[in-house]
């Protein structure tokens, strides 16, 4: 089976880009699968993640035209069974017309539908009718999606660590997480704000956010004027599972997320989550005073008193931690695949 993958760019560690390589390989590997991915902006040896030596990687950049004209090429070369779209927006409106009798299309949505430009949305209702199958990540989206399609189905992303049960959480740990790029969509504003609330209150304790992206000048001003204690910048991590395994808890400050690769990672390792209720995915990862804490969006104030309840609750960090491996099961690669299996099939 041929399988043909059409994504913007495969050279940032975001979570777009991981769920990505993470199918590709495990469609080599378990499905016997020939793939292929077109990308407008990395060849095969900048790619961000792991990727299977078997995987083809084209990098087709340009305008919006180019990226058509030159992409319909290599559709013709291909000649794949199936394309799936990852996440690409206007150009999932596109691909619309280029598959046209040569591929069975799905539309794999990795941003909740209500925060898309209004006029992808607009078209969405019209050109998505063309696509054959869309796959979505929560049930707000499935909702969303059904008012003006009929094939949607949901598919959670799948961790791309497998679960340690052996791996003990460390109570002792005082290091807080965020895993992310520096962009608007994460608002580490947010989290900067609620820090400086907690920082006096706990000096023992340490933030560390783990990513690059535009934001990072805004940040480090940020840090800089407001005389932040013990938080850094760590920049991207080669070895995020390592940091994982070392943290205390995670916390998620984003204005909007799809089903979010970071919270799985982190449930994967038994971590529990602090998190804004945001639209819409991590209420779907967590399970409120249960593997973690869902704050009022936006609400910088709750959001610190949720981070310092955690800080002064070690007993209940570790239980948090305990029911976290047992969520982290919902996205282990075996269930996961056999719906990618069933669908493929069934198209």
């Amino acid at each position: 089976m041929k399988i043909l993958f059409f994504i913007n760019s495969l050279k940032y560690k975001s979570g777009t880009e991981r769920v990505a390589c993470v199918l590709a390989n495990l469609f080599v590997e378990k499905m016997n699968c020939d793939i292929s991915i077109i990308n407008r902006d990395t060849d095969f040896s900048s790619v961000a993640y792991p990727l299977n030596d078997k995987v083809k990687v084209y990098k087709v950049s340009g305008s919006y035209s180019n990226f058509f004209l030159d992409s319909g090429k290599l559709l013709n070369s291909i000649q794949p069974d199936f394309i799936i779209s990852h996440n690409m927006g206007k150009l999932s409106l596109l691909l619309t017309f280029l598959s046209r009798g040569h591929a069975k299309l799905i539309s794999l949505e990795h941003v909740a539908f209500s925060v898309r430009p209004k006029l992808v949305r607009l078209f969405s209702n019209i050109l998505y009718k063309r696509i054959d199958q869309v796959v979505v990540l929560t049930e707000q989206d499935k909702k969303s999606y059904s008012s003006f399609h009929k094939n949607i189905i949901k598919i959670n992303n799948i961790s791309p660590y497998d679960l340690d049960e052996d791996h003990i959480y460390d109570t002792n740990s005082k290091d807080i997480i965020a895993v992310g790029r520096l962009t608007y969509q994460k608002n580490y504003e947010s989290l900067l704000e609620s820090w400086e609330i907690i920082s006096n209150k706990s000096p023992e304790w340490n933030l560390k956010i783990y990513g690059t992206g535009e934001n990072l000048d805004d940040l480090t001003k940020i840090i800089t004027e407001r005389k932040l204690k013990n938080v850094k910048l760590m920049g991207a991590a080669s070895n995020i599972d390592e940091i994982y395994k070392k943290a205390a808890f995670f916390v998620m400050s984003s204005r909007f997320e799809g089903l979010p690769m970071v919270l799985i990672e982190a449930q994967t390792f038994g971590l529990p989550i602090v998190s804004y209720d945001c639209p819409h995915g991590p209420s779907e990862v967590i399970d409120h005073e249960e593997n973690g804490l869902l704050v009022e969006n936006q609400n910088s104030e709750a959001l610190a008193k949720a981070i310092q309840r955690l800080i002064d609750q070690p007993e209940v960090r570790l239980e948090y931690s305990k029911s976290a491996k047992k969520s982290a099961q919902r996205f282990t690669t075996t269930s996961i695949l056999n719906e990618w299996k069933n669908l493929v099939g069934c198209l």
